[in-house]
């Protein structure tokens, strides 16, 4: 089980908002983003290593406008996926990007925190 600072990465990287913003998308359709995501291969991917690497992706992500679509929390690690779609002045979808960022808690009590992104 993990203790209160093992869980820390996650208390302290997603808000308030990220999670009102996941709850309020409609189910089907994260599921058909959940699908993209699982069709294609991610366009980069990055291997982070660090006690802070979870946190700093997340702000990261959050900073170039992606935001929370799912949170999944397992016995040693956490996923987060998070989601942004581009607009033209014309109201026309131009560009998506998609990440899943990945912390994990080795049996070394080594955090590893692994970022794979989608541009669509």
């Amino acid at each position: 089980m993990l203790d209160g600072l093992k869980v820390r990465p996650v208390s302290i990287a997603i808000t308030d908002l990220d999670q009102r913003y996941m709850e309020a998308m409609p189910a089907a359709r994260r599921v058909g983003l959940m699908r993209r995501i699982m069709c294609g291969a991610p366009t980069e991917e990055r291997q982070l290593s660090g006690n802070a690497s979870f946190v700093k992706a997340i702000l990261r992500l959050r900073a170039n406008g992606l935001r929370l679509i799912d949170l999944q929390r397992q016995e040693r690690a956490f996923s987060a996926v998070w989601y942004r779609r581009n607009t033209s002045m014309l109201g026309l979808p131009i560009s998506e990007a998609m990440a899943v960022v990945v912390w994990e808690l080795s049996e070394y009590d080594e955090e590893l925190t692994t970022l794979k992104i989608w541009r669509i």
